[in-house]
């Protein structure tokens, strides 16, 4: 603002009706210092900071502190600064109407008025002139829609909005009656982005007025609005702040730009916990899930002991919250929890363990080893397997394997690992099939041995935690064999047959381990084993000992 406009505004101000100077208020010479000021920034186009300073003048006048002159003349300074730098042109009218109520002769500075605010200004006058009340509710009906403007006389609610709050923390709200009306109750009608409708809170006795805190939940960017209403004990509305048409809105930021709003005598509201909120009634949608909350909530300025209670970009500095990263590091703390009753995940485990597998056989296999001497007529006329299978025919069912397995595995993120596995069989074939007649001796050089590679995905609630329950599902793939010993025909006696199969595998299954917090765990799994191309289906069941880091 230049120094001509400065000077004309005060001069103005100077000219004052001589029965307005006469009841000149004990505050009236701090609210004029106040408005010059709102002035200045306005048309330097800060018009949050103007606004917010008449705020302040709006406070500094209550209970009497000023002349009716001069607190008409606030509202009057709102009113312009609503319509012709927030282009709400509703709620500049209400306070111009509020300050005509306070003082008939009030009028808007003349090096300010635009065509807007004299239409704004036009309209005040001409509600003030009509006089129309809208209607009250019923007697013990507690107001659900309350009007724009009170039902009756003799005061109003004192507010000063906060310009902004923090998202995910609690909008402190406080109004201070001014007047001679009698008021039973006060409630605030409050609503979040995405709530379908106003929801009210009521608000409790707070210094000389009342006060509510907005659940945090409902605090959601970009903005959220309320509106507060006074009633008798009729259940009559007597003093109105904005109303359902016409709400206060709040911006809802990451980071202040402002102090912290609070109720009078009470520190600024934390944030809420990310994973402890619930949906404020009439909220639904995927809005309603857990959100992180942001670093700190206290903002430039703000009284602070650590870094970690200041908002991001901002580091605690002799005892409050500045501008940069603290010194030698960033702002971050440590990425593991640093309550020792958190819930840690592991990063590497080993396991050793042992079970028993269940091969399903058939009748006639094709995974048998067959080699029969027949004649023309298909006559057997020798068998000269060795200790391999040659039989055309075996007892169908499940036949057992017996092994050892060791399971190495990382984990990628809290849920997500990848393991390498051995399996060591202990009755397996031998690992030269002897020669027979007919045939040639052969090598089985993964008599004993099966390896896979598998992924593991832990599906209960704290992934792969470093102590209690952790269950898991995996699968994957390997090479090696599987040989289970089948049951053979009553009219034979050789024991060593085994079945051959593989060397290709696939598999999935399930795991279950219970962790403790000195490092060890133990627990089981079930394997589905398909082996290929000699096909053989097994179920392998293992319990297992290990560490885990």
């Amino acid at each position: 603002m230049s120094w001509q406009r400065t000077a004309v505004f005060l001069a103005a101000l100077a000219f004052l009706p001589s029965t307005a100077l006469a009841q000149q208020g004990p505050r009236d010479r701090a609210a004029r210092s106040l408005i010059t000021d709102a002035v200045e920034e306005y048309q330097n186009l800060e018009i949050d900071r103007s606004l917010e300073r008449l705020q302040n003048a709006v406070r500094t006048c209550a209970n009497g502190g000023c002349s009716p002159a001069m607190t008409a003349r606030v509202h009057m300074a709102i009113g312009i600064v609503q319509v012709g730098g927030q282009q709400n042109a509703v709620a500049g009218v209400e306070s111009m109407v509020r300050a005509l109520q306070l003082d008939a002769n009030a009028q808007p500075d003349a090096m300010l008025v635009t065509p807007e605010i004299s239409t704004a200004f036009r309209q005040a006058q001409g509600q003030l002139a009509g006089g129309a009340r809208p209607a009250t509710n019923p007697p013990n009906t507690p107001p659900t829609t309350p009007p724009t403007r009170p039902a009756s006389g003799g005061g109003e609610l004192l507010h000063t909005p906060a310009p902004e709050q923090l998202a995910n923390t609690p909008l402190p709200v406080y109004v201070e009656p001014s007047g001679t009306f009698s008021v039973e109750h006060v409630y605030v009608y409050y609503k979040g982005n995405g709530m379908r409708s106003f929801e009210r809170r009521e608000m409790n006795r707070a210094a000389n007025g009342y006060g509510a805190e907005i659940p945090c939940a409902a605090m959601m960017a970009p903005s959220m609005e309320y509106y507060v209403t006074a009633v008798d004990a009729n259940t009559r509305v007597v003093a109105t702040v904005g109303s359902e048409t016409s709400p206060v809105q709040v911006s809802i930021v990451s980071r202040r730009q402002h102090p912290a709003p609070s109720l009078p005598g009470r520190a600024p509201p934390e944030t809420c916990a990310a994973d402890t909120e619930e949906c404020p009634p009439g909220m639904t949608g995927p809005q309603c899930r857990s959100r992180p909350a942001p670093r700190g909530n206290r903002g430039l300025g703000d009284p602070c002991s650590s870094n970690d209670e200041c908002g991001e970009g901002m580091h605690c500095d002799a005892g409050a919250c500045g501008v940069g990263e603290a010194p030698g590091g960033g702002s971050e703390g440590p990425t593991e929890p640093t309550d020792p009753n958190a819930v840690r995940t592991s990063r590497f485990s080993f396991d050793l363990g042992g079970g028993i597998g269940a091969a399903f056989l058939t009748g006639r296999p094709s995974y048998a080893e067959q080699r029969l001497l027949v004649n023309a007529a298909g006559q057997v006329v020798a068998r000269n397997c060795g200790d391999v299978v040659c039989y055309q025919t075996i007892d169908p069912g499940f036949a057992p394997t017996f092994f050892l397995a060791a399971n190495v595995r990382y984990n990628f993120t809290p849920r997500v690992g990848a393991a390498v596995v051995a399996r060591f069989q202990f009755d397996a074939a031998p690992w030269e099939i002897p020669a027979t007649v007919g045939g040639a001796a052969r090598s089985n050089p993964f008599a004993n041995l099966l390896l896979m590679a598998r992924a593991y995905y832990a599906f209960t609630p704290h992934g792969f935690a470093s102590s209690g329950f952790v269950a898991s599902a995996f699968g994957g793939g390997g090479v090696g064999q599987i040989e289970p010993k089948p049951a053979l025909p009553a009219t034979e006696t050789r024991s060593g047959a085994h079945v051959l199969s593989g060397y290709g595998n696939v598999h999935a299954g399930a795991r279950v381990e219970y962790a403790v917090r000195n490092g060890f765990h133990a627990g089981a799994e079930v394997t589905l084993q398909f082996m290929f191309p000699t096909f053989l289906f097994n179920i392998d069941t293992t319990v297992f000992l290990g560490f885990h880091l």
